[in-house]
Order: C-alpha cells, then sequence, then structure tokens
C-alpha cells in the first residue's frame, strides 16, 4: 500500500499551475465562538412556555451553569438566549448537551455565524457562457427558452437570501418585490437599525478600525476593501431583465426577486437567517409582518462547514412542507458539503469547470444533489489581473461603488473587469431553471422538483484533457484540486435547463402503495394521484413488474389508475407505472416492493481472486485501484424511485459524517 500512496500522493502535488483552480480565501476563521443560543421548547412544555421570557432565561440559566438572558421569540416555541460571553469548542457544546438534557428543551443549538461563499437581445449574453449550449458543462438555458421565458400569468417568486439586493440596478429595474432585512445586530446590519422593511443592500465592507472598535462583533472577520454586492450578483443570474437590448439576461426572464437580508458585515447568524427562510416561505415570524408574496423558491448561497443542525433542520421540514423549494450550494473550500446544503429537504448545488470537472474549490460528497457551472480559469496569471482574466468566469451584474451604494444608481454589469466564481453562483443558475420549471408547471412540489432536476441533469463527463485525478469524498484531506466528478461526489449529474423544463412539462406519475407485502395477499397500488402539466391531463395508465427475484406478482388490472397485486410467494421486484398525458408525453415511475420475508439472494459465481498471480513488482494493493476506479463506471438507466409513495418523494438523503477536524 506503501507504493500507491506514494503514486497518488505524487499525482496530486504533480498538477500543473494551468489545470489548478483560484480556490480564494477559506471562510473566515474563529466563527464558531458565539455568545447566542436557539431554543425550542417542547409543544408540551406548557407550565415553561406559560413563564415569563425573565423566568425562561433564568431556568436555561440554572441549567446550563451560564448566565443567559431572553433576547427575541421567533415562534411560538423558539427563542434566542444570549449568554454573558461568547464561547466555543468544549465549554459551548457543554452548555449545549446540559440545555438539552432538560426535558421541556425539544432542541439547543448554538447560533452562529453563517457567509456568503462568494440569446436574448442583451449585449453582454455573448459572455454568458454557461446559459448556452456549446461547453460541456453549459445549462442549455438558451434552448429552454424556445420553450418559455415567462408566463404573466404565473407569479414566479424566487426568495435571495443574502446580503440584500440594490434595487435600482439597471439590470434588476422592475423585478425586486418589498423585501425584509432579518440582521438583528445593527453593526452586522451596517444600516443603524435592526429589523426593517429595507432589504437594500448597504454595503458589507470591513476595515480593521471595525474590529478594533468592536472586537466581539468583528473579531475573527475577514477584512473587505469594498463592498461585495453579493446579494445583487446572484439575482442578477436568477432573474436579470433580458430582451431589452441592455446588459446581461437572467435565467428566468419574468420571475420576480424577494430579497431576504439576513449577511452584513462578517455574515449574519443563524437565528437571523432561518427567521428569514421561515419569513420567505410565507411562514409567521414574530416581530416581522406576514409577507405577501411567498417564494414558490429560496436561493441560499451562503452556509458554514458544519452538521445540519435539529434548528435549521426543523425550519427546512416547515419551509418544504408548506410548498416551497430550497436550493443552496454546497460551499466552496474542497471539503464535505456544508450547512444548510447538508440539510435534509435542502437541494444543494456543487460547482463544475466549463468542461465538466469539478471546480477545484467546490465541496463535495453527501448533499451535493447536482452540479453547475461555478466560474473557473484556464488561463494563467493571477486571476484578478485585468491583464489575464479568467476565461470562464461568470457574468454579473455589480454596483459601481466600492462601498455604499451608487448614489446615482449606476450599477452596471460585469463583462472583464472582475472575475466571479464560486458555487454562490452555481446555486442560483439552478434557482432559476426551477423558476422556469415553475413557470410551466406551478404545481410541482419541492421533491419533484429535487427529482425532475436530478434526473434530467447531463452526465458527468468520464474523463478530462486537464487531470486523471477521480474526485474523492474528503475524510482527513482536502479536494482542492479539479478532479473528475462522479455521481458519490458531485451530484446526479450537471444541470440541463432544457431537459428540465422538458421534463416539467410532462405528466408526474405518482405511486401509492405499500412496500412490504405478505405472500397471497392482495395489495392495493393507485396511481390515481398522477398529475399532468398545466393543461393537460393523464389519458392512460400501465402497470408492470421487472428486476423480479423470486416469485412473479400478478396484476389484476394493468391498465386501471387504481387495482390490486398479488404474489404468491417470497419476492423482491421493482413495480413500474408509466403514465401517459393527452398529448402523449410519457412518464414511468419505479417503486421497489418486497416481502416480509425476502426472497434467498441469489449465489454469486466462483471467481478467481485478482492480484494473486505471478505478475512481477511485489502485492501491489489492486483491491485499492478497483475502488478508485469504480465511480467512473457509466451510469446505468435513471429511474425514478419513490420513497414515498404519497409524496412522490425521490431520493431521500442521507446525513453526512461530521467534518474533519
Amino acid at each position: 500500500m506503501k507504493s500507491l500512496f506514494a503514486i497518488v500522493l505524487s499525482a496530486v502535488l504533480a498538477v500543473p499551475a494551468w489545470a489548478q483552480d483560484y480556490r480564494g480565501p477559506l471562510r473566515p476563521q474563529g466563527q464558531d465562538a458565539t455568545d447566542q443560543i436557539i431554543v425550542k421548547w417542547r409543544s408540551g412544555a406548557k407550565q415553561t412556555l406559560s413563564a415569563s421570557t425573565s423566568q425562561r432565561a433564568s431556568k436555561l440559566s440554572t441549567r446550563s451553569g451560564q448566565s443567559m438572558r431572553h433576547k427575541r421569540r421567533s415562534t411560538p416555541t423558539t427563542e434566542v438566549f444570549k449568554l454573558d460571553r461568547r464561547m466555543s469548542g468544549a465549554e459551548l457544546q457543554a452548555v449545549l448537551d446540559r440545555l438539552n438534557a432538560d426535558p421541556d428543551v425539544e432542541f439547543a443549538v448554538a447560533d452562529k455565524r453563517r457567509q456568503i461563499q462568494a440569446l436574448p437581445s442583451d449585449p453582454l449574453f455573448d459572455n454568458q457562457w454557461y446559459f448556452k449550449s456549446i461547453e460541456v458543462a453549459a445549462t442549455r438555458t438558451d434552448q429552454a427558452w424556445d420553450i418559455v421565458t415567462g408566463r404573466p400569468e404565473v407569479d414566479t417568486v424566487v426568495a435571495v437570501l443574502d446580503t440584500g439586493v440594490l434595487p435600482d440596478h439597471p439590470d434588476l429595474m422592475g423585478k425586486v418585490l418589498e423585501g425584509f432585512d432579518f440582521i438583528s445586530n445593527e453593526l452586522n446590519a451596517n444600516d443603524s437599525d435592526g429589523w426593517d422593511s429595507d432589504a437594500t443592500d448597504p454595503g458589507d465592507w470591513l476595515e480593521q478600525a471595525d474590529r478594533t472598535q468592536n472586537p466581539s462583533v468583528f473579531g475573527g472577520c475577514a477584512l473587505r476593501s469594498s463592498s461585495s454586492w453579493h446579494g445583487t450578483r446572484v439575482s442578477g443570474l436568477i432573474a436579470a431583465a433580458s430582451n431589452e437590448g441592455a446588459g446581461m439576461a437572467g435565467a428566468a426572464w419574468d420571475a420576480r426577486i424577494l430579497p431576504v437580508r439576513v449577511l452584513g458585515k462578517c455574515g449574519g447568524d443563524d437565528s437571523d437567517i432561518i427567521d428569514g427562510m421561515r419569513w420567505a416561505a410565507g411562514l409567521p415570524v414574530d416581530g416581522a409582518p406576514l409577507n405577501p408574496t411567498p417564494a414558490s423558491i429560496i436561493n441560499m448561497s451562503l452556509g458554514g462547514n458544519e452538521e445540519c443542525n435539529a434548528a435549521y433542520q426543523s425550519a427546512v421540514d416547515e419551509i418544504t412542507a408548506a410548498g416551497t423549494l430550497i436550493v443552496a450550494s454546497v460551499g466552496n473550500e474542497g471539503i464535505p458539503v456544508g450547512v444548510p446544503a447538508n440539510c435534509n429537504g435542502v437541494l444543494g448545488v456543487s460547482g463544475v469547470r466549463h468542461a465538466g470537472t469539478k471546480v477545484g474549490y467546490s465541496n463535495l460528497g453527501t448533499g451535493a444533489d447536482i452540479a453547475a457551472p461555478a466560474g473557473n480559469c484556464i488561463n494563467e496569471g493571477p486571476p484578478f489581473s485585468n491583464d489575464a482574466p479568467c476565461v470562464y468566469h461568470v457574468q454579473v451584474p455589480i454596483n459601481s461603488s466600492t462601498r455604499g451604494p451608487d448614489p446615482a444608481g449606476n450599477g452596471h454589469t460585469d463583462a472583464v473587469s472582475r472575475v466571479n466564481f464560486g458555487t454562490s453562483f452555481a446555486a442560483p443558475m439552478v434557482a432559476g431553471a426551477a423558476a422556469l420549471m415553475h413557470e410551466v408547471n406551478p404545481a410541482l412540489t419541492p421533491a419533484q422538483f429535487t427529482t425532475l432536476l436530478r434526473e434530467s441533469a447531463t452526465p458527468f463527463p468520464t474523463s478530462s484533457d486537464a487531470t486523471t485525478l477521480i474526485c474523492r469524498v474528503p475524510t482527513t484531506f482536502v479536494q482542492g484540486y479539479e478532479c473528475i466528478c462522479t455521481t458519490l461526489t458531485c451530484g446526479a449529474g450537471m444541470l440541463n435547463t432544457f431537459a428540465a423544463v422538458q421534463a416539467a412539462l410532462k405528466p408526474f406519475g405518482i405511486v401509492q402503495s405499500t412496500a412490504t407485502i405478505e405472500p397471497n395477499v392482495a395489495v392495493n397500488i393507485s396511481g390515481s394521484t398522477s398529475f399532468g402539466a398545466p393543461g393537460r391531463t393523464v389519458s392512460s395508465y400501465q402497470w408492470s413488474v421487472l428486476d423480479v427475484t423470486g416469485a412473479t406478482p400478478t396484476i389484476v388490472d394493468t391498465t386501471a389508475a387504481s387495482t390490486t397485486l398479488q404474489v404468491s410467494g417470497n419476492s423482491r421486484f421493482t413495480l413500474r407505472l408509466r403514465v401517459t398525458d393527452d398529448v402523449g408525453t410519457i412518464d414511468d415511475t419505479d417503486f421497489a416492493m418486497v416481502t416480509s420475508t425476502p426472497p434467498e439472494p441469489q449465489t454469486p459465481p466462483a471467481s478467481t481472486p485478482i492480484g494473486t498471480g505471478d505478475g512481477g513488482g511485489g502485492n501491489f494493493d489492486w483491491w485499492l485501484l478497483v475502488l478508485g476506479l469504480l465511480p467512473l463506471a457509466l451510469p446505468g438507466p435513471r429511474r425514478r424511485k419513490v420513497a414515498n409513495s404519497s409524496t412522490g418523494r425521490g431520493h431521500r438523503r442521507r446525513r453526512r459524517n461530521h467534518f474533519p477536524e
């Protein structure tokens, strides 16, 4: 094994300069410390919930051994409490453990800081390679526009949880709704107040003076000489005004942007971000008016390098149940996917180069559901040099001013003067594709959006002229170089907006049944809740079975919307429902079924162990080489796997392991 390790290590170290990707700075260090805790009380803790806020704070102080005071309430059962000092590491975890041991507490989590991840007539569309159909990783959005650019009768709202938006930017004029500013700390907010209805971006630059004057707020934060205008850049990719002869094009021409400001100087707190998520979906949040224009899609180009915690997961569950899709970037450090992209029910977006390989900085692994262009360089030279700009960067709207908004409103679209890349820009491409899907089929649920986007994705290339490295999920290392994507590392494939919109026009088959059956017992199976795209209806049903191991099932009526199925003995098989709509478009849905006692597994034929002959060169670890090559296998036919028969949710996610130390 020693010799193989040396080969792999040298391959990593020998990657030529032209094949490497600029990774940019890691997220600011020192952000694990916090002086705030998010607590959700159990609904049955009536005595505690009826007590005063000071009494609840006293209860938590006694339980934790640390002085705590009430800061604010998010929902009738969720509150934010403030410690008397900042804590981190084992000390903070000990406090959380003691709080979570309280029988009245459903969960207590640290309230940490999260960061940004950094053919129309529009004259700059020529630079938007990622919306076209030439490069391997291009999203084919230009072909999707032949089907739909927007439908005035469908109100598609995409919430952008970010630094705020500049609504007077020429590429966003008339596209931005009234949003909300959820940054509770006025120093972070940089607008002299806390929560308010003004979601305009005041800038997020950070000077040494900020650190010196307010070390408890800005200590450990990365200095920023100019503002990022991150929310405006993200919004432009989703819905920049298009085909109007100016600026750049957005993916969804008629979509509207709902700005939800959750990131300011040095990022934003989890509690503010979570409240912003819930508000964007139309859910009630204490201290904020009810959102009059709930979003169908939420874009979150932000995150942190941790496991999804109970507070985020609880919010995601509520939001998806309300019918809103959450799209999030996976992060930019070449490590496992971060929060919130790694939460169950969130559509996590990884980043690929123009050639379809993983862009070096993109995070990867469980939580990466689909990939999209994130911007990369193929030319040598400093990545931010105007003399050698990155060739395949992402064009976005920016602001002329380096700090506060330009008082003259002179926003412009970046063509070559500033390099833009990061999974922050991959996520809004997926959110824009989802917006176009919503235009043609507003009945889609979050799970159905996810299923269709994944199924319609373009397969990753299995080789590359630039690298032979196969992407591996990081454990104790950083996968910070370009590598060949697999479905285990980068997601189901590369975003194909054209195919996704086509898929949204197909009927959607939904199987309702129980996955476990008994021999000689009739089981009801139904596809009656299947539906067609708007203006279309399901006209026929066809049931069949495939991949049978054991007894062969019998279906009473193979063409009925609802019928019964029976099997005479132990069996494992796939039940397939094919639905056809009134214009002849078909959709296949597969549902795995097995008897309570599974059939005996088939015995594989005997084989000769590999690597045991007289090949010379010593005892080489062939098994490790085989494991490394397995992800290169071409993917088989894509079948929809229905994990929940009543909703059609597919591709149920597993929560990943913790980040390496």
